[in-house]
């Protein structure tokens, strides 16, 4: 059945960790829900386009090494900003309210759309699923169903991940949190070098 398929592709992502899983932490943690909901929806929006270009064919498009170098240099650059940005200035705001401007919830979307969507495993592992999909269903009606029940479940766990990690947040004091932080900075740095390292195909 092609929603058991979706479903089970979906939640096999929850064992691929990447940079965009700390970002959605780290945001959901300082800032509360809302701004970490911004984040999820960045993210799930970033892999509906990576879907939509899989079912279109422009898969060979972007497995071309030069698309993928390109992809990968400036998702290294995006990743590293943010890692030194977390490591030499871990800011601890905990200004979570209700009346967090309209343009900073744009740019929390936009920042969980560009880290997932620069990062050119989350086009192989969405053109991967719509490859597997596609070779086990011979419908195409069948293959979106399992497409998109995929994204439900990914969205689905996010959202959950945000509440969580906000609910989280009231058991840390500030310093533990500014530790968290840059941690979190190192990370999106090996990140980065990884990316880095594929840039310049060693």
């Amino acid at each position: 059945m092609s929603i058991l398929t979706g479903l089970f592709l979906g939640l096999t992502t929850l064992l691929f960790i990447g940079p965009v899983f700390f970002y959605l932490i780290k945001t959901s943690i300082e800032y509360g829900v809302k701004p970490g909901v911004s984040v999820a929806f960045g993210i799930i929006i970033g892999d509906i386009i990576c879907v939509l270009l899989a079912i279109f064919g422009f898969g060979s498009f972007f497995e071309q090494p030069e698309v993928q170098k390109a992809f990968a240099g400036i998702g290294g650059l995006l990743l590293l900003f943010y890692g030194l940005k977390y490591i030499i200035k871990p800011t601890v705001s905990f200004s979570k309210n209700d009346k967090i401007k309209a343009e900073s919830l744009v740019k929390y979307f936009l920042n969980g759309f560009l880290i997932n969507f620069v990062n050119p495993f989350v086009f192989a592992v969405w053109f991967g699923f719509y490859t597997l999909s596609s070779s086990k269903y011979t419908n195409e009606s069948e293959v979106i169903i399992c497409l998109v029940t995929a994204l439900v479940a990914i969205f689905v766990t996010d959202i959950l991940k945000v509440i969580f990690a906000n609910k989280l947040s009231y058991f840390i004091n500030p310093a533990n949190l500014k530790l968290a932080f840059k941690i979190f900075g190192v990370i999106m740095i090996v990140f980065s070098l990884r990316l880095f390292l594929e840039f310049f195909n060693i």
